[in-house]
């Protein structure tokens, strides 16, 4: 049989999605499973359709909650949850068949702590070339680090939970900042410092979604600052650890985020939220022009400090 896989599928109006991603659980070829289904106060059939699943499938255990975010829903199935490794699926995603045979064959094989494959659905090209099938093996701060990094981008580690397969013990008292958006680049931050070995696979072993109105297509909004205040998190646990270099590298990607986030908010007339943006990377100046920001970054933040209207000038001119 192996050993249990807890898979925890948070859900909140998925009702077009979720038999799809469900009977792709039920279908796995590695059969010790725990299916916890977390309907998070959906107003739509999606919580009815979960309850027909779990008739029919044994493996399935269904838990309603008022809607309180998908970090609240995470925890409850972490709660719940009583098997030896530990997995995730968005309520509009599917895995394949073979997901969690081939990621527990990793943890085994290579005696690692947490195993990724590649998934299928992106926004934007992946950020790297790498050979169809080929095997990566880090030690969990320096997957950590390789995630951190903005010179070299890479498609491993991924900053979601659903594409990993987790051993309890790496993540057995961690928990999803509740009413965040955006909760996974913290939480991933502990479970690979914690990580002794992770292991990745260039196969692919999930079917994502892209949805107009999912988390990561919304439009800007004040909500979307969530993201930032979730590095930050990840800053100060960090600077906790006493983890220099890795702050470092996760502070280039605040500021980054910072002025993203900035053009954003300038663009759409948010003049309250872009004015606190530009503030915090004005009063942070020295340390933002001396961090490990790529040199385009910061060609860019030196406009912006030297001349604030020629910055907007040059950035609508180039759209």
């Amino acid at each position: 049989m192996g050993k249990k896989i807890s898979i925890i599928v948070p859900i909140y109006n998925v009702e077009a999605y979720i038999a799809k991603g469900i009977e792709a659980l039920c279908r796995q070829t590695y059969t010790n499973l725990e299916i916890l289904l977390i309907d998070d106060g959906s107003t739509d059939r999606s919580g009815r359709i979960c309850e027909e699943y779990a008739v029919k499938d044994s493996r399935i255990r269904t838990y309603h909650t008022k809607n309180m975010g998908q970090s609240h829903a995470r925890n409850i199935g972490l709660k719940l949850a009583t098997g030896e490794l530990i997995g995730f699926v968005d309520g509009d995603d599917a895995p394949r068949p073979h997901m969690y045979e081939r990621l527990a064959e990793l943890l085994d094989t290579y005696q690692a702590q947490i195993a990724e494959g590649n998934f299928e659905g992106r926004n934007s090209p992946p950020p790297d070339v790498l050979k169809e099938n080929s095997i990566f093996v880090l030690e969990g701060r320096e997957a950590l680090r390789r995630q951190l990094e903005m010179i070299h981008r890479s498609r491993y580690p991924s900053t979601s939970v659903w594409s990993k397969l987790f051993r309890r013990e790496v993540i057995q008292d961690l928990w999803f900042p509740n009413g965040r958006i955006h909760e996974e680049y913290c939480y991933l931050c502990q479970a690979l410092y914690r990580c002794s070995t992770y292991v990745y696979a260039n196969e692919i072993l999930y079917d994502r979604t892209i949805r107009k109105d999912s988390t990561t297509k919304e439009k800007f909004s004040v909500r979307t600052l969530d993201k930032l205040e979730v590095h930050r998190e990840r800053n100060r646990f960090l600077e906790k650890m006493g983890e220099k270099e890795l702050l470092a590298l996760s502070k280039a990607q605040e500021y980054n985020l910072m002025l993203h986030f900035f053009n954003e908010a300038d663009k759409k007339g948010m003049k309250k939220e872009a004015a606190v943006l530009l503030q915090e990377l004005q009063q942070n100046r020295r340390e933002v022009m001396a961090s490990c920001l790529p040199g385009k970054k910061k060609m860019k933040l030196a406009l912006l400090y030297f001349n604030t209207a020629l910055y907007r000038a040059v950035r609508d001119l180039k759209g």
